[in-house]
Formats: C-alpha cells, structure tokens, sequence
C-alpha cells in the first residue's frame, strides 16, 4: 500500500498533528491491510544475492522473446550498470503546505535490464507518485523529496525533483486512500477513502461540513467506478506479465457533496510481480489459481466445492504433465497431525491456455475423509518453449459452525450490536471477523447506538485470580 509521500522538516510535525490524531482510529482499523500487501520498493536482498536470470524463451519457437525478458547471463555477470533517469516531472508549479503534487519517473538501464526499474520518491514507492510536502512552521522553510530508481541487483541512482513553490496555505481537508490486498486472491483489491478536516483554531470560524455522497475512482487514468460509499472493489490485472519485475498502479478517487463540491485523493501502488521474478530467478513458469468462491464452503452433504481459474502470464498453452494431490492431516490434543499423504491426482483439463486460462473445479468429501484438514493440488507442467511450469491450489475444511458447545459468547455490547446488524445486513445466520470489518470500513456501523454494558453487582466477593 502507498499513501501519498510527505518530507516535513523535523520541527513542523506539530503542524501535521491536525492531519494524524484523526487518523489514528482509521489506522489501527486498517493495520491489517499491510500484513497481506506485495512487497514494495527497492528489490530484496535475496533478488541481489539469486542466480542470474535465465533466458526468457518465447511462448513459440519461431516467435522473438518479449521486450524486457530477461536473458541468460554466464555466472561471472558483472554488475549491473545505474540507470539513467530520463524526465522527473512535477504536474504543478507551485501548492499549499501538504497539498500533493504528482510526481512522475522515466528511467532507462544502458545495459538492457529496463525490466528490473523500481521507484521511491521521498517516502513512496511507485513510477507516478503523489507527494506531501509541509511547511516548517517556525520560518517557513521547507524541503523537497529525492527520487531513486532501482535496477537489477539494487543497484541505483538519486536524483533531486524538480523545484516547485510550497505557499504558506493548507488545504482545508485532504483525502488519503489507503488500499489493501483481498485475501485468496492475487488482483483483487479493496480501496478506503479517508476525508480528513482540518482543525480549525480556537476563535476561528468552520467552514461547512463536507458530507461526502459520491466517490467516483479512476483506476490507471482508464476504468471508472462510481460508488455511494468511501469502499471500492478492483481488479489491478498485471499489465507487465512477464516483461517488468513491478506492476505500476495509480489510483485517483474524487469525492463529491450534495452541494458539488469536489475533494480529490490519490495513492499509487508498487507491486512485485512474481511471474517475472519466479521466470528470472529460477526459469520456472508461473502458473495462478483463482478460487470461487473465495472461501471454503461446507455444503449440506459434507463436501466442499469449489472452481479455480487456472492462468499464467506467458503466451502460448502450458501443458500439464503431471498432478500430485498433496493431503495434510489434522492434529490431535494427543500428538501432532501425521505426515503428508502424497498421491497421483487428475484434473478435467489437459492444458492451461494463455489469457483467460481454464477452469476446474474440484470437490473435498470431508465425511469421507474426517481426519484431512486439506488438499492441495501441485501442478507441473511445460511451456510451448520447453520452460517448466509449476503451481498450486488447495481446498480446506472450513471450520466448523459456531455453536454454544464449541464457541464463547460475545458480551461486550459494541462488538454484539455489530454482528447482530451485520447478519440483518447481510442476510446471513453466521457474520465472519471479515464481514465485521468490511462493514465498519463502509461506515455501516456509524449509527449504532449502544447501552453502557451494566456495572458488576456491588458487594459481590473479589474473584480470585487463581482460579
């Protein structure tokens, strides 16, 4: 996830006090979205440490690689050379203190690893970028981020971004979008608009609320979603394949009132692509695995089903030569589970097409196998050109229902208020930690009102902690 980047003098943080008390509340809500995020910014250690990249063959023997594969390189490859920046372009000549600015890159390598470009300006990692930068409230001073591009081996260079004027004025709400990544899924994400005022001093008059009714997201300067409420689902589809080590992302959101007045908040998003770096490092084609639904479903007679999109980002068809369906056993209060039950397995299809790819679907009898947690599904198999290809899917016991004999009652009276008006919501018997927080990230929950739980009888004998 990448906020819009900010370069305070140490002495002006006070002046940015209005910017993040409120943000707090938001924060902690949001703090799990980061443990499931891609890895952003300069490369891993290991990436500079791994084999050199083996040579990116093309999906059909009489057709050229791709631009930006990469090639094979004897062991004794000299490092790789800095790159060479090209343009840093600022979209404004001048803003108020903490107003962003857009901040775009182009970079090029002298010595053909162009596909290994990566980007930070100031704190933010990203090709297009919009900074913060705030004013020292003691004199006014203020200073502008750098910008590094990375290439292959980490290797990099910093340049200073172009000057631009930082007037003495603040704006008076800004919008941050804070973004995660959905879990079981490797494009699909969740988006949150965040509509911060600014404090106004004492003695100074309000200005009138903003009560936002629209959000229109702009995905990429292309695709469009308009929405009532600051959530949005998106596809962030890998437009680099097998050409680029990092997808570059910039999403835009624009948030209206009853009245038209209008605030804008962007953030721009680094993400590892690991078909390339599986394809670089190890030669291995990569193949995906998309699950619906999202999460194991028990039906009513006990099995679970479900179909995976099977794709991968190289042209021409991967060939399977071969399917291992892997078992991993429950544990026991008696001992660990045993081990994994390695068997042959077959699937409906023969082949993975390029593209769209191909569906299967499979099914998990749990009465019929009561000591299996789950079965994965390890696929091998080979491109057009020969690359071996590899990947996997599984499909889990989901846990059991909650009941009052294996489950422990909820008595605090905010979180209960919440899944009762979810499951009204949502029409569902049963509301998930997820749904939970999908609600309360969709503001659904603004106008709970909940009773004070009740203070404990008085008189009654200290408990004892022992016991």
């Amino acid at each position: 996830m990448t906020t819009p980047s900010s370069t305070p003098p140490a002495d002006s943080r006070r002046r940015r006090a209005w910017l993040l008390l409120p943000l707090l509340g938001a924060v902690a809500a949001w703090l799990f979205f980061r443990s499931d995020a891609p890895a952003e910014g300069p490369a891993p250690q290991a990436l500079a440490q791994a084999a050199p990249p083996r040579e990116g063959a093309p999906a059909t023997l009489s057709a050229p690689p791709p631009p930006g594969t990469p090639r094979e390189a004897p062991p004794d490859t000299p490092r790789a050379a800095e790159p060479i920046v090209d343009e840093v372009r600022v979209e404004k000549p001048e803003v108020c203190s903490g107003e962003d600015n857009l901040i775009t890159v182009r970079a090029h390598t002298p010595d053909g690893n162009d596909a290994y470009l990566h980007y930070t300006v100031g704190d933010g990692t990203g090709q297009r970028i919009p900074v913060r930068v705030w004013r020292n409230d003691a004199d006014g001073s203020y200073e502008l981020p750098r910008v590094t591009v990375f290439t292959r081996d980490n290797v990099s260079v910093t340049v200073p971004v172009p000057a631009y004027r930082v007037k003495d004025c603040e704006p008076e709400r800004l919008v941050h979008v804070m973004s995660r990544r959905q879990p079981n899924t490797d494009a699909d994400f969740e988006f949150l608009a965040q509509v911060v005022d600014k404090p106004v001093a004492p003695g100074q008059p309000r200005t009138p609320p903003f009560v936002p009714v629209r959000y229109v997201w702009t995905f990429d300067d292309a695709a469009t979603q308009t929405t009532s409420g600051p959530m949005v689902s998106h596809t962030l589809a890998s437009g680099a394949g097998t050409t680029s080590l990092y997808d570059q992302h910039l999403v835009r959101v624009d948030v209206y009132d009853a009245a038209g007045r209008e605030e804008t908040g962007r953030s721009s998003l680094q993400l590892l692509n690991t078909s390339f770096e599986n394809f670089a490092k190890k030669g291995i084609v990569t193949l995906l695995a998309q699950g619906t639904p999202r999460f194991p479903v028990l039906d009513a007679d006990g099995v679970v089903r479900q179909t995976f999109r099977l794709t991968h980002h190289f042209q021409g068809p991967v060939r399977l030569t071969r399917v291992s369906a892997i078992r991993a056993f429950q544990g026991t209060e008696h001992g660990p589970p045993p081990p994994e039950q390695v068997d042959p397995a077959r699937l409906p299809v023969g082949e993975v097409p390029p593209g769209q790819g191909v569906e299967v679907t499979v099914a998990f009898d749990t009465r019929a196998e009561p000591d299996v947690f789950a079965i994965t599904y390890a696929l091998e198999g080979q491109s057009a050109d020969g690359h071996p290809a590899r990947g996997t899917f599984s499909v889990m016991r989901p846990p059991p229902r909650p009941t009052r004999d294996n489950s422990t009652a909820v008595l605090e009276p905010v979180l209960l208020a919440k899944i009762k008006r979810a499951r009204e919501l949502l029409h569902q018997e049963f509301v998930t930690d997820e749904d939970i927080f999908r609600l309360e990230r969709e503001g659904r929950f603004q106008d709970l009102k909940v009773e004070p739980a009740p203070p404990p009888p008085t008189g009654a004998p200290p408990r004892n902690p022992a016991r």
